[in-house]
């Protein structure tokens, strides 16, 4: 079985390159270790080819594939020499009385036993397939998250980095102003506090990016980070579309779609059972010489076993378990996931308004504050403080936005491996 939308689910790491890529930089020598500046099309095209964990899945369905070929054979044939009246006493103390006969056996399933064994076979692998499916888009989320955490890491690194160097100045205005009596030794206090606590800010951050650096180049299977930097646009939002647009997507979630597969091998496995309740007739054709005349002579052999304690009653009740079994873990699969698109699609929700009230309304107040503030301290209106406060102030602001749009695309990436369609498909436009 295919998905429907099969299309749209190996199109995301494109629709989200997109939105993470530019036109320029540095390009990647090598698709399973990039190097220099890294954007999300690369990251995903390397874990899409050097992830260990999608390696081993691939092999399982090629297993699984020469499972079915195995299961299609027929029972080979069975060859039976057996040699009578020999050794004994008389005129058979020799060989002169002995015969030999020879046979060839030959096991014959019915009921299309073999046919119904490669069936299943069959769909167990088509089942490995859809894991596969699952499991690698899986891996493209997991890559595109840990892009995300990065990039924000990266960007909140440099955000603390402009702070400290503000702090830096703005101590050293504080340190002339108390020098000149024009400021007051709590006030270069507080300004040192301001300015270390920045600082600290800045390695804690440093070291979460280094973290992030590690997640991500795991995703391809590195142990150590070739690249220096990533890049992207964290600040490119489209309105989400409306969950009714986007819950039908969820059919098309390869971790929904197994189970109509699930289903069938299951049903395939009952029938199987079900067949196995006839024993299988063994047939034999041999020949047959004798030694004291030297005639020769064809023997038959047709034997059955007979089923009167097993009837294979107990595979079939098991079979039969097994796909009620399924039917109920299908439903669960379907309410979880649907459970989960609802939450992270709140989620994605809250992200995108809180940052549209940030980037309209929030950050231009504040960055008009601080511009305000800064001058009135020019006109020796403000105290430095004044400044360092206001200044703090929209540096907050600003993390928080950068928390939010981060807070975004993570939601956006989980609705997207939630639903195996590309969010692009269903939105309406970016934000100015």
């Amino acid at each position: 079985m295919t998905v429907k939308n099969v299309r749209s689910l190996f199109s995301l790491a494109g629709a989200l390159a997109l939105a993470f890529s530019t036109s320029s930089g540095a390009t990647t020598p090598s698709p399973t270790e990039p190097t220099g500046v890294v954007n999300l099309r690369d990251a995903v095209a390397a874990a899409l080819v050097g992830n260990p964990d999608l390696a081993a899945f691939s092999l399982e369905v090629r297993s699984r594939d020469a499972r079915a070929v195995q299961a299609g054979l027929w029972p080979n044939p069975r060859i039976l020499v057996e040699l009578e009246n020999l050794g004994g006493t008389g005129d058979r103390a020799a060989f002169e009385q002995a015969e030999t006969t020879v046979w060839l056996s030959q096991l014959v399933p019915i009921a299309g036993k073999r046919a119904k064994q490669q069936a299943v076979a069959e769909l167990e692998r088509d089942v490995s397939d859809w894991a596969y499916r699952g499991r690698r888009l899986s891996i493209l989320t997991d890559t595109t998250k840990a892009f995300i955490a990065t990039l924000a890491a990266q960007r909140r690194v440099e955000l603390l980095e402009e702070l400290e160097q503000l702090a830096e100045d703005s101590l050293g205005a504080v340190r002339s102003l108390a020098r000149a009596g024009g400021a007051s030794m709590v006030d270069q206090t507080r300004a040192e506090v301001e300015s270390s606590n920045v600082r600290v800010r800045r390695q804690q951050a440093e070291g979460e990016l280094a973290a992030n650096r590690a997640t991500l180049a795991a995703s391809w299977g590195s142990m150590t980070p070739e690249f220096t930097a990533v890049r992207g646009d964290l600040e490119r939002i489209v309105p989400p579309p409306a969950l009714a647009r986007l819950e039908p997507g969820v059919y098309d979630n390869p971790d929904v779609a197994r189970w109509v597969t699930e289903l069938e091998r299951r049903s395939a496995a009952l029938e199987l059972a079900r067949a196995r309740r006839l024993p299988d007739p063994t047939i034999s054709l041999g020949g047959r010489h004798f030694n004291d005349s030297g005639d020769s002579a064809l023997v038959f052999s047709f034997s059955l076993p007979l089923p009167v304690f097993d009837r294979n009653q107990g595979n079939v009740l098991a079979a039969a378990r097994d796909l009620s079994k399924t039917r109920a873990e299908r439903a669960s699969a379907e309410l979880s996931i649907r459970t989960v698109l609802r939450r992270r699609h709140a989620d994605l929700v809250a992200s995108y308004e809180q940052a549209v009230t940030l980037r309209r309304e929030t950050l231009p107040a504040a960055e008009k504050t601080f511009a305000g503030t800064r001058s009135g301290h020019s006109q020796g209106f403000l105290r430095a403080l004044d400044v360092m406060s206001a200044q703090r102030t929209l540096f907050e602001l600003r993390a928080q936005y950068l928390s939010v749009l981060a807070s975004y695309h993570l939601a956006r990436a989980d609705i997207e491996r939630l639903t195996a369609t590309s969010f692009d498909d269903a939105a309406t436009g970016d934000v100015p």
